[in-house]
């Protein structure tokens, strides 16, 4: 007994202290497997869109060329090349990949959605991103009014939930985060503008935005952004536009009112009319779409290439250059009612089923629609005008008015506008609102959401 009682006591253990507690996470958070797995996941596929993004923008200038020096050598080919090209798009879509279809932003909003989870592994796979990338880049070469920046978001999306899932990421919250972070790279490597890429997946891909998916969306933008800077340089998409109000007059506060008007109701019909196409309604000119898609693809191929001819080739392509005219000063009454010409072939572009997207050619028609508006108030500087009706049009499409001043900002380096562009978004959302009472990419993808339910409603129904 007494030699128990002349035993030394057993060592205790040190108290758990919030330094113990802290040295546990670091240990996690910097050697632990799992993470590593996801920050591998994300820096390839960060880079890979960077890369992605840099071949959508090469490709897209060779095949704009390529449309330019046929329609140098005879106007008239174009009503030959423009329907096959855009035959051409849809026989592979439908051939190779139907689920590469579409602009690419409403289909990422539906694979982020938690019922849109079967949708995933259709959508967002290396083969899609694939076909979407050449697809685009056929309807640009036609001649019809695409733009890249709609699909990189699709093929964002992609590379890192497949990289992903190569990796054996099966976290729902994992995934989801990834996916948005791609579609936020997307933006940011399309435009070189990596905050608009964030506010843009905020407010427009994931309204219930997560505070923890932030880390990962910024790292995500400043990878792809590092790779399209290291390629092109720190450039702004339409330049250096050093624009502002010389005053603050009558006229300009009725241009920012009337811009936001025009623009806002101008956009609300565009989003009402691209739901109606995308409801796949029972009209007679929906059912030829379903019944005979090349047929209905190139008829509106040979719309747009006589529109293209009796603009003498203004309306053809994304309008990139004529928008960068515009907001150097240039243009002159060649480039009078170019908005509404241009919106005529956004419509069509989408009512034929090729695969495109519309970010790039919004800020065209809004371009065009703020230089029209211009002409009657003298007043006010004609590029303010059309910065205006930029930001005044995407603002009414997409019903995203912060995404359209931060993407104006950034593509144009005209911070000095911020407040009239402020009003403008704000007015044309506003105005948008009461014309179509959905969002367009937000009605897209409750449709794709819809489509999937039925079909997995008739597979549990079949014996």
């Amino acid at each position: 007994m007494q030699r128990n009682l002349l035993r030394p006591p057993p060592p205790r253990k040190p108290p758990y202290n919030e330094a113990t507690r802290m040295n546990r996470r670091l240990r996690y958070y910097y050697l632990s497997w799992a993470l590593f797995r996801r920050r591998l996941a994300l820096w390839t596929s960060a880079i890979l869109i960077g890369v992605a993004g840099i071949l959508f923008m090469l490709g897209s200038r060779a095949v704009d060329a390529l449309f330019l020096q046929v329609y140098a050598v005879s106007p008239w080919l174009s009503l030959a090349w423009t329907p096959a090209f855009f035959v051409l798009s849809i026989w592979l879509i439908r051939t190779v990949c139907p689920d590469a279809g579409g602009g690419g932003i409403s289909q990422t909003i539906a694979a982020l959605d938690r019922r849109g989870a079967a949708l995933r592994d259709r959508v967002l796979t290396l083969k899609a991103a694939g076909v979407k990338l050449v697809a685009t880049l056929i309807g640009i070469g036609a001649g019809g009014t695409f733009g890249y920046e709609g699909p990189i978001v699709h093929v964002g999306a992609a590379l890192t939930y497949a990289i992903g899932k190569f990796n054996h990421i099966t976290s729902e919250g994992v995934a989801r985060s990834l996916i948005l972070a791609g579609g936020a790279a997307g933006v940011a490597a399309a435009f070189n503008t990596p905050l608009a890429g964030i506010v843009f997946a905020i407010e427009e891909m994931h309204r219930g935005f997560e505070h923890r998916a932030s880390g990962v969306m910024l790292i995500a933008v400043i990878l792809s952004g590092l790779v399209t800077m290291a390629v092109f340089g720190n450039y702004d998409y339409y330049g250096v536009a050093s624009i502002h109000f010389r005053a603050i007059g009558t006229q300009q506060i009725v241009a920012v009112i009337l811009t936001g008007l025009i623009c806002g109701g101008f956009g609300g019909l565009t989003a009402r009319m691209l739901i109606a196409i995308s409801s796949g309604s029972t009209h007679w000119i929906f059912r030829q779409r379903t019944h005979r898609p090349y047929l209905f693809a190139g008829s509106c191929g040979l719309a747009i290439a006589v529109i293209g001819l009796s603009t003498h080739g203004l309306s053809f392509g994304t309008g990139y250059e004529q928008a960068k005219l515009l907001l150097e000063g240039g243009g002159g009454q060649e480039m009078d009612y170019f908005g509404i010409t241009k919106l005529c072939t956004l419509v069509l572009s989408q009512l034929s089923g090729v695969t495109g997207g519309m970010l790039a050619p919004s800020l065209t028609i809004g371009a065009g629609f703020g230089h029209d508006i211009g002409r009657y108030l003298p007043e006010v500087l004609p590029q303010a005008m059309v910065l205006l009706g930029m930001v005044g049009y995407f603002a009414g499409l997409s019903r995203s008015p912060l995404t359209g001043l931060v993407v104006v900002m950034e593509m144009t380096d005209s911070s000095s506008m911020v407040i009239p562009l402020m009003v403008t978004a704000l007015l044309a959302s506003g105005v948008s609102r009461q014309i179509c009472r959905q969002g367009l990419y937000d009605a897209q993808a409750r449709l794709l959401l819809l489509a999937l339910r039925r079909e997995q409603q008739a597979a549990a129904d079949k014996p």
